[in-house]
């Protein structure tokens, strides 16, 4: 027999993965039985047989006592015995080590065990296979990355199916206080009130009351209880916006263009490794802003959602909803190594140009989002720009589907090394390009910024013959105004007509700290 022990008083994410992973267990001929610490309801459990609700421990070793206790009342000989929870760790494995043959560890946070067994379904991106190498016992195995998250068949090789284009759906889990949600729902629903707007409310939700007081109000608003399985909802609907969970598996796996946030710390994560995901738009506090903030940034989302579908498509990693599967498939079989999921880096679609034997140049696409804000707000970067304060994460993404810069990437092996972009106005039946560059490496030399500007130009004189560049360079930046002397640029300061459309371009230049310089003269 196997037993889970599986931890329900910290929301029902670990219960949820742990069904699934008893039901393919069962599927496989086992005997499977669960130990939690809440009555759970009935369309929760009704596919499992055998659940039993321990007291209330105070400590590891009392609930050990606990499950010892009930094992043997109940006379179970446990051959293997799953744990998942954050509150016990090596202290309960240990004492549960000496009343069964086999322990197996369900965890993220990459703690200490005597499991003979740890499950991570946590990807960290290149970091992940080495997450448990500190404190690795010569005989422990690891199943690690997603390819072993746990999610329920409904999502096992999900099929595209037409998705609404006016439907929302909100999500806090199992839980959640959806207090500072509220009114950002009252303002989508007064704002677009096209949308239809389902919000997934856990059992253990709270501040609901003025949500059902909003549905009485809006008939486009649904409040839907606890569904067993969110498969549906997320296959259909245009946007999720929720918290980042157990969801960030589902939502890979539907493909579903997602807006997500923190409510707990397990639910913190690298950007790049969410990017690998096809997950590009976390913002950890995103809550915490203004509610017409984040209504503009929704709205912004729903307008370019086309864009967002295809950046879902093309991932580094793919989650077929197979995990639970494979997870009990291994747990019955003789492991006899570690597993850790593999990522596919070669993903972008665009054409490269080579500048020389190693270095590439290519347009920057919509999945370079965030690492084009991680460049910009580098130290280094930040203090040469007009704006020197960091980019805030929300007002990038509204800005990027809203610029119409020509921006790309100069990479080294599929590394950014540095991004460049260029930009035309019209001003007075007079063409005027600006544009500028930044550094995503420490690599960056004087030679990456000459080959990359030189290109530049004469992609530039090629595409707009008749434009005339004018540009802002900070005084104390010696580095760009020697490129930029090299180049052909001149001080425009007697110009009044120049410094005019200049300093429009770039408000917040001051002739104090920036030398404003052209290339190229009016009229052509």
């Amino acid at each position: 027999m196997i037993a889970i022990r599986v931890d329900t008083l910290c929301g029902l994410g670990h219960f949820m993965r742990c069904k699934w992973l008893a039901l393919e267990l069962q599927c496989l001929g086992e005997e499977v039985v669960l130990l939690v610490d809440t009555q759970l309801s009935d369309h929760l459990t009704k596919e499992l047989g055998n659940i039993h609700l321990l007291p209330y421990a105070k400590t590891q070793i009392e609930d050990a006592a606990n499950c010892v206790q009930l094992f043997n009342e109940q006379q179970l000989i446990i051959d293997k015995l799953i744990i998942d929870s954050y509150r016990f760790d090596i202290e309960w494995e240990s004492k549960m080590a000496k009343h069964v043959p086999s322990i197996i560890a369900v965890d993220d946070l990459e703690r200490e065990h005597l499991a003979e067994l740890v499950i991570d379904s946590k990807w960290n991106a290149e970091k992940t296979s080495s997450r448990y190498q500190s404190t690795a016992l010569e005989s422990q195995h690891f199943l690690l990355g997603p390819d072993f998250s746990m999610l329920s068949r409904a999502y096992r090789n999900c099929v595209q199916t037409e998705r609404s284009n006016k439907e929302l759906m909100f999500s806090l889990g199992g839980g959640g206080d959806w207090k500072q949600l509220t009114e950002i729902i009252r303002l989508i629903l007064e704002t677009a009130p096209e949308y239809k707007v389902n919000l997934i409310i856990g059992p253990n939700a709270t501040s609901v009351t003025q949500l059902h007081e909003l549905a009485l109000g809006h008939s486009q608003l649904n409040l839907i209880a606890a569904p067993s399985c969110l498969a549906n909802y997320y296959k259909s609907c245009t946007l999720f916006v929720g918290a980042l969970g157990t969801s960030l598996y589902e939502l890979a796996a539907t493909k579903t263009p997602a807006l997500t946030f923190s409510i707990a710390k397990n639910q913190e994560n690298q950007q790049a490794a969410l990017d690998d995901l096809g997950h590009y738009f976390h913002i950890a506090n995103l809550i915490d802003y203004p509610p017409e903030q984040v209504l503009k940034l929704i709205l912004a989302m729903l307008q370019n959602i086309e864009r967002i579908h295809l950046m879902r498509e093309n991932v580094a990693v793919k989650i077929d909803g197979e995990g639970a599967s494979r997870v009990a498939k291994l747990i019955t079989s003789e492991l006899a190594s570690s597993q850790i999921t593999q990522a596919n880096n070669n993903l972008i679609a665009s054409q490269y140009q080579h500048l020389t034997d190693t270095i590439t140049l290519r347009r920057v696409v919509d999945q370079d989002i965030n690492r084009y804000l991680t460049a910009r707000n580098l130290p280094n970067n930040a203090w040469r720009m007009t704006i020197t304060k960091d980019i805030d994460q929300l007002d990038h993404y509204c800005w990027w589907f809203a610029n119409r810069r020509d921006s790309y990437v100069m990479e080294v092996k599929g590394k950014p090394l540095l991004y460049v972009w260029h930009q035309l106005y019209e001003i007075e039946q007079q063409n005027y390009l600006i544009g500028g560059w930044f550094a995503a490496s420490d690599d960056v030399n004087f030679a990456h910024a000459q080959l990359v500007l030189d290109w530049q130009l004469k992609e530039t004189e090629q595409t707009y013959p008749d434009a005339m560049w004018v540009a802002v360079i900070n005084k104390e930046n010696k580095f760009v105004n020697l490129l930029n002397q090299r180049a052909g640029f001149k001080s425009i300061a007697g110009d009044a007509k120049k410094m005019a459309v200049t300093q429009h371009l770039f408000p917040n230049a001051s002739i104090d700290d920036f030398n404003f310089v052209g290339k190229g003269r009016v009229g052509g």
